[in-house]
C-alpha cells in the first residue's frame, strides 16, 4: 500500500505517531510507537490503521506530537534537540556518567529515544559546523566511535538498540518511497551496528536494510553512496577506513545470504524440488539487489577486490545451465547479477552452453545433409604447417557466425592425426605465436613489461585489417572450444573488448576512459614519464620544451600527430598538462589503434557475442583466455587417476610425484605442455583439470608420452627413480612436436 498516496490530503499526523512516534520514552497514549506496549508490528496493519484513523478522525492522537503536517511522507524536520539527539560528545559524557552512578539507565533512557525514530535518529552524529537536517551532515567515524565504546556497556544497550531498529525498519522496509535523503543517514547508522553479526538479527534487520536500499529512490542511494565513498579526516577507536567499512557491508550481505541459502537448500532438499534459481525467495533478491548497488559504487571507488563479492554458497546451490536459460529468457535469474559468480562457475556455464550448441549445430547439420545436400557437421580447418597463417586466414575469413558455432576440427596436411582436441591445441599454439611474434608486425612487445600491444600505424592496410579480424576470430574460437592460450596482452585490452560489446559496435556509443594505471602495466617507463610530468615543480615550458604535438614510429618510419587540433603549435606548459596526459592515453589506446582493434573486435565477437562471455569481467576474460597463474601441483596430485596397473601408492608414481614436486615452475610447465598440449593453468586451478597416468609397458628405456586429446601421460614401469627422472625431463624438454598423440 502506497501512504503517500493514500493519506495526501488527510492528517498526517497518525503516520508520524505509528512510525516515528512523540520521542517521549514511556509516553502514555497508547497508539504511540514510543509507547513500549504500542500494539501494531506488521507494516500493513500499521498502513490500514494509519489510513482508518486519518480518514474518520477517530482521536488516540498522541498530544506531544507536532501539529503541523509532514510534506513528503517521512520528511517531518525536526528541530535539533540538545537533550534528544545525540552526538560523539554527549555519548561520551552519558557513559562516564553512567560509570559514575554505577547504573546505566541514563543511557539506556535516551538510547530508547534516539533509535525509536528514524528521524531523530539521523539528526544524530552530525558535523557541528552542518545544519543537521543537511542530507551529508553525518560523521559515521563518530557513530562507529559510538559503537565502539558500547562495547563497554551491559549488553542491554545493544538489545535495546537492535530492537528499536528492527522495529523503525520493519515499518519502513514496507514503504521505502517514504525514505528521503536525509533520513538516509539513520538507514547507514543501522547499517554500521556490529550486532547485526550476530544470527538473531540477521533474518530480520539486515532483509529490512537490504530493501530499503534497493527499493530507495536515486537521491538516497545519492547520499548513501558519498557517505561510502568519502573520507573525512577522523581518529579514535573504532573508526575504519572506506576500505574496511565497504568490506563490512558486503560481508552482512553474503552473511545474510548465506543464511537464506542454508535455509532453502533444506527446504528443496527434503521437499524433492529441483536447485533452481525460482527457488530463491524476496529476501535473497533483494539482498542480491543491495549487493548490486554496493558493487557498482565499488567499481567506481575500487575499494575492494571484485572477488569479495563472489557468493560460494549460491555458486554451490544453483544450477546455472537452468538459471543461463532464464537468463536468456529474460526472467529473474542469479545470472543478472554475475559479479556474485566465481569465474569456475562462469567458464562452466559457458562450457555448457558452448557443448549444447555445438551438439545442435552438428544434429542441424546431419538433417540438412539428408534433405540438402552435404552440410559439413564440424568447422574442420585443413592446414600446411609451412602457411599455417595463410591457410588458417582464407578458411576462416568466410565462415558465418553459425559457422563458427560448430565444433572445432584441425587437420595438419599429410598427417595422420585424428583431432580429439590435441591437434586443435597444437595449432592454436603455433598460429598465436606466430601471429603474436613483433616480428610480424601485427603487435608490438614492451621489453619491460613482457606485454603485446597494437602496432600503431595510420596507413591503410586491408590485409593487415583482415589478419586483425581473425586474431580476433581464433582468440574467440580457443575461448568456445575451451582452449588456453599463450598469449600476453595487458588488462585493457579486455576492457576494451568489454566495452565494444556493451556499445554494440557504435563508435559513439563508446565510452572509453583511461588512467596512468592502465599505461604502467604495458609500458612502466612511458607511465613514470607522464606521472612525472603532472607533478613536475618546475617551469614545463622551460623544461619540457614541447607541443601537443606527438611523434611515434611505425615499420620503420617516423609520423607526427597532433593530440589537439593545431597541436603542433599549442606549447605545452603548467596550466595545460593535465590535459596533455589525458590526450595522450586517448591516442595510445584508442586513437592510434582504432582500426586495427575495431577488426580485432569485430573478429572476437562474431564467435563469443550473445554468449555466456558476457558474464564475465574483463580480468576473468584473461583467465579464461590465458589461463590461472597458480601452478598447484599438489592439487593435481590429488585429482590425477591411474590406469594400465599404476595407482597412488605405486613405487614408479610416487618417484614420479617426488620428482615433479621439486621442479622449477618452468619444468612444471613443459611437464603440463607435454602432458596436456598447453602450458597454462584452467581457470579454478590445476584441481579442475582431467589428468591421468597410464602404465605404458614394463621398464625400458623408451621416452615417456602422452595423449594431449585426453590430457594422459604415460610411463614405462622404470626400474629406478634416476632412469625415471632423465627419461621424463628428456621428453618434456623436446615435447614441441615429439611424443605428442
Amino acid at each position: 500500500m502506497e501512504l503517500t498516496h493514500v493519506i495526501i490530503g488527510n492528517d498526517h499526523r497518525y503516520l508520524r505517531q505509528f512510525l516515528q512516534g512523540c520521542g517521549v520514552v514511556p509516553c502514555n497514549t497508547p497508539l504511540c510507537v514510543s509507547n513500549p506496549g504500542f500494539p501494531f508490528k506488521d507494516a500493513s496493519e500499521i498502513a490500514v490503521k494509519a489510513v482508518e484513523m486519518a480518514a474518520k478522525g477517530t482521536g488516540d492522537l498522541c498530544p506531544r506530537l507536532e501539529t503541523r503536517p509532514v510534506s513528503g511522507g517521512m520528511q517531518r524536520e525536526i528541530v535539533a534537540d540538545p537533550e534528544v539527539d545525540l552526538d560523539i560528545v554527549t555519548f561520551k559524557s552519558l557513559i562516564e556518567q553512567c560509570k559514575r552512578d554505577q547504573s546505566y539507565d541514563a543511557l539506556l533512557a535516551r538510547l530508547k529515544v534516539v533509535f525509536s525514530s528514524l528521524s531523530r535518529l539521523s539528526m544524530s552524529f552530525a558535523d557541528p559546523n552542518l545544519d543537521p537536517k543537511n542530507p551529508l551532515s553525518l560523521l559515521l567515524s563518530d557513530v562507529q566511535q559510538a559503537y565502539w565504546l558500547l562495547r563497554e556497556c551491559p549488553p542491554e544497550a545493544q538489545i535495546l538498540i537492535a530492537s528499536a531498529a528492527e522495529r523503525i525498519m520493519s515499518s519502513v522496509a514496507a514503504m521505502p518511497n517514504l525514505v528521503t535523503p536525509r533520513l538516509m543517514k539513520g538507514i547507514l547508522i543501522i547499517f554500521m551496528y556490529p550486532i547485526l553479526k550476530e544470527r538473531p538479527w540477521q533474518s530480520s534487520l539486515v532483509a529490512n536494510l537490504c530493501q530499503i536500499v534497493w527499493r530507495s529512490s536515486a537521491a538516497c542511494q545519492r547520499v548513501l553512496k558519498y557517505y561510502l565513498v568519502t573520507q573525512r579526516p577522523s581518529s579514535g577507536d573504532g573508526v575504519a577506513s572506506l576500505e574496511e567499512t565497504m568490506a563490512w557491508l558486503v560481508w552482512l550481505v553474503h552473511r545474510f545470504i548465506n543464511m537464506r541459502v542454508e535455509m532453502i537448500e533444506g527446504y528443496v532438499t527434503r521437499a524433492g524440488l529441483p536447485s533452481s534459481t525460482a527457488n530463491l525467495d524476496d529476501n535473497v533478491i533483494s539482498a542480491l539487489q543491495c549487493l548490486y548497488f554496493f558493487y557498482h559504487v565499488n567499481q567506481e571507488a575500487k575499494l575492494i577486490k571484485y572477488t569479495e563479492f563472489y557468493n560460494e554458497s549460491l555458486n554451490g546451490f544453483i544450477d546455472f545451465m537452468d538459471d543461463f536459460k532464464r537468463f536468456r529468457e529474460k526472467v529473474f535469474a542469479l545470472c543478472n547479477f554475475p559479479f556474485v559468480l566465481t569465474v569456475t562457475t562462469k567458464a562452466n556455464i559457458l562450457k555448457l552452453e558452448s557443448s549444447v550448441l555445438m551438439r545442435e549445430k552438428l544434429q542441424l547439420a546431419f538433417f540438412r545433409a539428408l534433405f540438402a545436400g552435404v552440410n559439413p557437421p564440424y568447422l574442420l580447418l585443413t592446414i600446411r604447417r609451412d602457411y599455417i597463417i595463410e591457410d588458417a586466414l582464407v578458411q576462416l575469413q568466410h565462415k558465418s557466425h553459425e559457422d563458427l558455432k560448430k565444433q572445432l576440427k584441425v587437420k595438419f596436411v599429410n598427417e595422420e592425426g585424428i583431432d580429439e582436441g590435441g591437434v586443435q591445441k597444437e595449432f592454436f599454439q603455433l598460429a598465436m605465436r606466430e601471429l603474436i611474434d613483433p616480428k610480424y608486425g601485427m603487435f608490438t612487445m614492451n621489453d619491460e613489461s613482457r606485454l603485446c600491444w597494437f602496432a600503431q600505424s595510420p596507413l591503410e592496410d586491408e590485409l593487415a585489417l583482415d589478419e586483425y579480424n581473425m586474431v580476433g576470430r581464433l582468440i574467440g574460437l580457443a575461448i568456445y572450444n575451451g582452449i588456453i592460450l599463450d598469449i600476453h596482452f595487458p588488462l585493457a585490452l579486455y576492457k576494451k573488448l568489454a566495452l565494444a560489446a556493451e556499445s554494440q559496435g557504435d563508435p559513439n556509443r563508446l565510452d572509453e576512459q583511461w588512467d596512468l594505471d592502465d599505461l604502467m602495466e604495458i609500458d612502466p617507463t612511458l607511465a613514470k614519464g607522464l606521472r612525472q610530468l603532472e607533478t613536475f615543480e618546475g617551469d614545463v615550458l622551460e623544461a619540457y620544451d614541447r607541443t601537443f604535438q606527438i611523434e611515434y614510429e611505425s615499420f620503420g618510419q617516423t609520423f607526427q600527430h597532433d593530440l589537439i587540433p593545431d597541436g603542433v603549435n599549442i606549447p605545452l606548459t603548467n596550466t595545460n598538462r593535465i590535459e596533455f596526459v589525458k590526450e595522450y592515453l586517448k591516442f595510445y589506446f584508442t586513437t592510434s589503434i582504432a582500426k586495427q582493434f575495431n577488426a580485432f573486435s569485430e573478429g572476437f565477437h562474431l564467435v563469443t557475442l550473445g554468449s555466456a562471455i558476457q558474464l564475465f569481467r574483463p580480468e576473468e576474460v584473461e583467465q579464461l583466455i590465458c589461463g590461472s597463474p597458480d601452478l598447484d601441483f599438489n592439487a593435481l596430485e590429488q585429482i590425477t587417476q591411474y590406469e594400465g596397473g599404476f595407482h597412488a601408492k605405486s613405487r614408479i608414481i610416487r618417484w614420479f610425484w617426488e620428482t615433479v614436486h621439486a621442479y622449477e615452475d618452468k619444468d612444471k610447465k613443459r611437464l603440463l605442455f607435454f602432458a596436456t598440449g598447453s602450458d597454462r593453468v584452467p581457470i579454478g586451478g590445476l584441481g579442475h583439470l582431467s589428468f591421468t597416468i597410464s602404465k605404458n609397458g614394463p621398464d625400458s628405456m623408451r621416452l615417456p608420452t602422452s595423449h594431449t586429446c585426453y590430457n594422459t601421460l604415460m610411463l614405462c614401469a622404470y626400474s629406478s627413480k634416476e632412469r625415471l627422472q632423465e627419461r621424463l625431463m628428456t621428453a618434456i624438454g623436446n615435447a614441441e612436436g615429439f611424443g605428442l598423440m
